[in-house]
């Protein structure tokens, strides 16, 4: 599908495109990324010990997890995860932090810690102007949130409010707060000790990596002998002054119109797994008048909104049973074929979009090698999206090595914590 293909040229273009950003966000001149400064100047060294609490917050689920340290040996975890309720995105902030409270004292009373000091970092995975580690105010909701009274706030004082007024959480410290690349991260360090940079491909998408502090404005008066700090790139957000115009396809603006945010996260609209099924349904959609897919009579769910998720673009990628399985054994092999098609494109180009995010942040730190940890369904499941990402940066010529980083964001901000 030739709408959806980007070459190589053109992902130079952005790689440049994006490293201007980078630097404007940095000075705080106009760039729409954000690279917000986490504060995090410590990472793990492998010695940390003790006991730790993390609350890891942004997007369709949500985890509370227990962290056991010793020194040399692996991280010993316990976690539960709990789905976000789709009415829970449109509640009053404090009903909200009240419910993640909640939540973090049912864990609490499970696990017998109700008499334990815990100190605990938060992963907050939504845009936020951090002042210290310990303090960010939320800039907007993304992925679908909308909670009135929580953007310009501290969302780690809203939650530790809620924490105080519960009698099981009474005893549990919000120290550190990070957002999930910036932990995840900081969790990859653990096993990859040359790890300088964090990618999420899931729900929503982002990157962070470590920069030298003098490279930092913000930072530069600051009190500090460290040298490098976490910049939480905000990514998701890169495009929004026209820089993937060209790029974006009737059906990429279509998208955007109806979402509750026009005009931003246009980077993310393209690549993450919120937006890879709807961006499938509608060029299956226009297909249907244009080449008579399912002989012009789509099936119901193809005319509903949002009813296409991107696990189901992967398994129709993997294996055709799962397309008939989806969209009706009666369909045709040349309209299994067409889906199949859509499927990979709109893939692919997510992939290869990618890319070019993960090579500026390559060149953004001398062309080094180094280790990316990168969390997030998309990379881990998805039936060819880690495949195409390592092959175009390959084809690109970035040394980086891309590694998973399981339970990356939750881990990455109880390690926070720990070094906080």
């Amino acid at each position: 599908m030739s709408e959806f293909k980007v070459d190589n040229s053109r992902l130079f273009d952005l790689v440049s495109d994006i490293l201007q950003d980078m630097h404007n966000g940095l000075s705080k001149d106009k760039s729409s990324l954000l690279m917000i400064p986490t504060y995090i100047t410590r990472l793990p060294t492998g010695n940390e010990e003790g006991n730790y609490m993390a609350l890891d917050f942004g997007g369709s689920t949500f985890r509370v997890i227990h962290v056991g340290l010793k020194p040399n040996d692996d991280p010993i975890l316990k976690t539960t995860v709990i789905s976000m309720d789709e009415r829970m995105k449109h509640v009053d902030g404090c009903e909200l932090f009240d419910h993640l409270a909640s939540c973090v004292g049912t864990f609490v009373k499970q696990e017998s810690l109700e008499k334990e000091k815990l100190l605990l970092g938060f992963t907050f995975s939504f845009p936020m102007d951090q002042a210290s580690l310990c303090k960010g105010r939320l800039v907007r909701w993304t992925k679908g949130f909308e909670n009135n009274g929580v953007i310009g706030e501290d969302v780690a004082q809203l939650l530790t409010s809620s924490l105080k007024n519960n009698e099981l959480t009474a005893n549990v410290e919000v120290v550190a707060l990070a957002n999930d690349t910036a932990g995840t991260l900081v969790a990859g360090v653990m096993k990859y000790p040359t790890c300088r940079a964090g990618l999420i491909f899931g729900t929503g998408t982002n990157g962070a990596y470590s920069e030298k502090i003098c490279n930092v404005p913000a930072l530069r008066e600051t009190e500090t002998t460290e040298e490098q700090v976490v910049i939480n790139m905000e990514w998701g957000n890169f495009g929004e002054h026209g820089q993937l115009s060209d790029l974006q396809t009737k059906f990429d603006k279509i998208l955007d119109s109806a979402s509750s945010n026009p005009g931003k996260q246009l980077y993310e609209k393209m690549i993450s797994g919120m937006y890879m099924g709807e961006l499938v349904r509608l060029a299956l959609l226009e297909r249907v008048s244009t080449q008579s897919l399912f002989n012009a009579e789509p099936p119901l769910a193809l005319n509903t909104p949002n009813s296409l998720e991107a696990a189901v673009v992967s398994d129709c990628i993997r294996d055709v049973a799962h397309v008939r399985n989806f969209f009706g054994t009666a369909i045709s092999a040349d309209d299994v074929a067409v889906i199949q098609e859509v499927c990979r494109s709109v893939s692919d180009r997510a992939a290869r979009l990618a890319a070019a995010g993960v090579y500026a942040i390559w060149e953004k730190r001398g062309k080094e090698e180094f280790v990316v940890a990168v969390d997030g369904s998309v990379f881990s499941k998805h039936a060819t999206f880690s495949h195409v990402l390592k092959q175009t940066l390959k084809d690109m010529g970035c040394s980086v090595k891309l590694e998973t980083a399981t339970d990356g964001s939750g881990l990455g901000s109880a390690l926070v914590a720990a070094v906080a």
